[in-house]
């Protein structure tokens, strides 16, 4: 199936327009225009059905020529995406919503890509700009004394990319009964005639300990612990955990980056999207379903843990039902850069929301052995300055 594509020009100028974090506004970079989201989107909903009118017939004519390539034994044509501002081909994969034209930079959405049936619910726009992302990323590198200074360099930080990746967002309830043994310490001092008393001791247990008469009249430290078997059972309710729905993107890097703050979340809208590149979901809400239920339980197993005064609680046995009630579809904003070095890949993710930024950087190897060398020979004078010293 062929798909259309729709752009984002400004009415004034016929410039791209982008989404400006700062003024949450769509913005021409030509001539500063300021367009709300509600007025793109009239001017996007025109489009949008110009665009449709165009896939019908595309598809039509599409069919007709796979059926008589069919016939003939010939290959079936493939998906095409055609720049609407220069007529430039648009190489993306199935997954890819929103992209820019590598010819003429114009912000491109594929209709169809966010279909009724993979539409999300929300959307949480982009907040930091490009220049906060880079500006982020190199005060990660400070005080890296390891990081190697090529790294650092050749790093190609422009090519920073604003991603709106997919989220599932889970409500539910947690059902846990769960049983706990606890633990109280402490320790006094007491002589041996009434520990003795005190732990219902014989004469013929205490002869067993061969103490001597000073021994037996001494002090002694003990410590006495008391055990108790403890039980919580309740309800703990969850509300939008998320998870996300890409392959191309590393659980634990998206998970690192947590949280988001859903006072930002908007009903979704393509207008947001002009001015970054926007994945719809490849990994089904079923699929991910497992990691949050996971993650409710033991949220709510900490919970009934909590509220357990005790010193020492160990868990014993848990049963715990999680209900997922509701559901929700959502993109979160997010800066990325993915390098290389070395033949090595390196990933590196920042909220578009709060900034928050995680990533592995690499170690130069020549850096670290100078440095190891450098510590063994400072202790090396100072033991040996201590030597001197009680010499």
């Amino acid at each position: 199936m062929a798909e259309q594509v729709t752009s984002y020009k400004c009415p004034a100028c016929e410039g791209p327009l982008r989404f400006d974090g700062k003024t949450q506004k769509l913005k021409c970079d030509y001539c500063d225009g300021l367009y709300t989201v509600e007025e793109v989107e009239k001017l996007l909903a025109e489009k949008t059905a110009k665009a449709e009118a165009a896939r019908e017939k595309e598809d039509a004519r599409i069919e007709h020529a796979n059926a008589e390539a069919a016939a003939y034994g010939g290959e079936m044509e493939t998906n095409t995406y055609v720049c609407t501002s220069c007529g430039a081909a648009l190489d993306t994969d199935a997954t890819t919503a929103v992209t820019s034209c590598p010819y003429c930079g114009n912000p491109t959405a594929i209709a169809g890509q966010m279909s009724k049936a993979v539409k999300p619910d929300y959307c949480i726009p982009f907040r930091l700009e490009k220049k906060d992302a880079i500006a982020a990323l190199k005060n990660y590198y400070n005080g890296k004394k390891l990081l190697p200074k090529s790294f650092t360099e050749n790093n190609h930080l422009e090519e920073i990319q604003g991603v709106y990746v997919p989220f599932w967002l889970f409500s539910g309830t947690a059902h846990a009964d769960v049983k706990f043994e606890g633990r109280d310490r402490k320790t006094h001092r007491s002589k041996g005639p009434d520990l003795a008393r005190k732990l219902g001791l014989t004469k013929a247990d205490i002869d067993g300990f061969r103490l001597t008469p000073q021994q037996w009249n001494n002090e002694v430290e003990v410590e006495e612990v008391q055990v108790y078997d403890v039980r919580r059972k309740g309800d703990v309710s969850f509300h939008r955990v998320p998870a996300d729905g890409s392959t191309k993107m590393p659980d634990d890097l998206m998970d690192s980056i947590e949280p988001f703050d859903y006072k930002d979340l908007k009903p979704f809208s393509m207008a947001y999207m002009p001015g970054f590149l926007a994945n719809r979901y490849d990994v089904d809400k079923d699929e991910v379903k497992t990691r949050v239920t996971e993650r409710a339980e033991n949220t709510a197993v900490d919970e009934m843990r909590a509220s357990v005064s005790h010193g020492e609680i160990s868990e014993k046995e848990r049963k715990v039902d999680v209900a997922v009630d509701k559901t929700e579809y959502v993109l979160f904003p997010v800066w990325m850069l993915s390098t290389k070095w070395e033949g090595q890949n390196f990933l590196f993710a920042m909220n578009g929301q709060t900034g928050k930024m995680i990533g592995n950087l690499p170690i130069d190897k020549g850096k670290a052995t100078a440095y190891f060398l450098g510590i063994t020979a400072a202790l090396s004078i100072v033991f040996s300055l201590i030597a001197m010293y009680f010499v």
